[in-house]
């Protein structure tokens, strides 16, 4: 249905101008073209069924949000406040504050205050644990990121039958100490001296693999770019050295089978020199040694492994000749 307001304010002018005596052809064609103008604007009964339809339509429609601003809050909860909109009757509504829920594990969400609390405590425990780590390395003479490997990359190269290390001599001038490693698969005999009933049970500390120091710093000595090794007996490689040699066959404990056989132990393994095809021959082995440089650490105060280093680890191996019966040097 259209707007009727304006016609009927047009009629009564009409009439209120009949009664005067004053009409004129002039007036009335006036009157009727402003009729016919209104009539002109106005929508048809198609266009007013459309309306009708979109109309009728939103009342099975959701109410609209129109407004959404952040609400209350505590410590375990963030609320929104919400505002609606009927599309229909076009009345608003203040709508319940909206939870916001938790972040969790599972799924993304906002912190509760004791979570905040807990990450804060988590970033200060690491930076002292940091502090305490650099104190620790300081004291083992671990490299920090700032030196370690920048100014002490090292190698070893076999030249005339013996053994060299290359680019050691400022470690050596700054009072760090070569040590000894061989990459083995070995398992500890368990020893702790405060041990409970429970633990003394046990006969051995885990298996360990990979690299593994052999002896303490009395195992090997540079003598001036020359690497010699200790003539201890391999169980007394943790003493003081009564003598160095910088022959290779020291680095392997030779061992006469019953059946005639040689071996030699490698950590917890004892490995043949007979050649499995042919038990009669021997065959050639290889072994794999590092030289590292750390700071000069006494037998039983610590553990060295490659992450005490300075240096970088200067691998080497050692091959037996089965045609000559002998241990050989290899950089390789």
């Amino acid at each position: 249905m259209i707007d009727v307001t304006t016609l009927t304010q047009l009629i009564t002018q009409f009439r209120n101008t009949t009664q005067s005596n004053s009409v004129s052809p002039e007036t009335v064609g006036s009157i009727l073209q402003k009729i016919t103008d209104i009539l002109a604007t106005a929508g048809t009964q198609a266009n007013l069924d459309i309306i009708n339809k979109w109309h009728e339509a939103l009342k099975s429609a959701a109410p609209a949000l129109t407004a959404l601003s952040l609400g209350a809050d505590d410590g375990d909860n963030v609320y929104l406040n919400t505002r609606s909109v009927n599309l229909y009757t076009g009345e608003q509504t203040e709508l319940p504050p909206l939870a916001i829920r938790h972040a969790s594990a599972e799924r993304a969400g906002v912190m509760r205050a004791q979570q905040v609390i807990d990450l804060d405590n988590a970033k200060n425990d690491v930076s002292s644990i940091r502090v305490q780590i650099a104190v620790i390395n300081k004291l083992l003479g671990i490299g920090t990121s700032d030196t370690l490997y920048k100014d002490a990359q090292i190698s070893c190269q076999a030249i005339d039958g013996k053994l060299h290390i290359l680019g050691a001599a400022k470690l050596i001038s700054q009072g760090f100490v070569p040590y000894l490693f061989r990459n083995v698969r070995k398992r500890n005999p368990f020893k702790l001296k405060w041990a409970t009933n429970e633990q003394k049970a046990k006969k051995h500390c885990p298996v360990k693999k990979g690299w593994a120091i052999m002896g303490s710093r009395y195992s090997v000595h540079i003598n001036g770019d020359i690497v010699e090794f200790s003539t201890n007996p391999h169980s007394f490689y943790c003493c003081k050295a009564e003598g160095y040699t910088s022959s290779p066959s020291v680095l392997v404990s030779r061992h006469v089978r019953k059946d005639g056989t040689v071996s030699f132990g490698l950590g917890r393994s004892s490995v043949s020199l007979a050649d499995p095809k042919n038990p009669a021959k021997e065959r050639m082995v290889r072994i794999t040694f590092g030289i590292g440089f750390a700071k000069p650490m006494n037998p039983g105060i610590a553990s060295i492994t490659p992450a005490n280093l300075v240096s970088s680890l200067a691998t080497f191996t050692i091959i037996y000749d089965p045609g000559s019966q002998a241990w050989a040097f290899s950089s390789r």
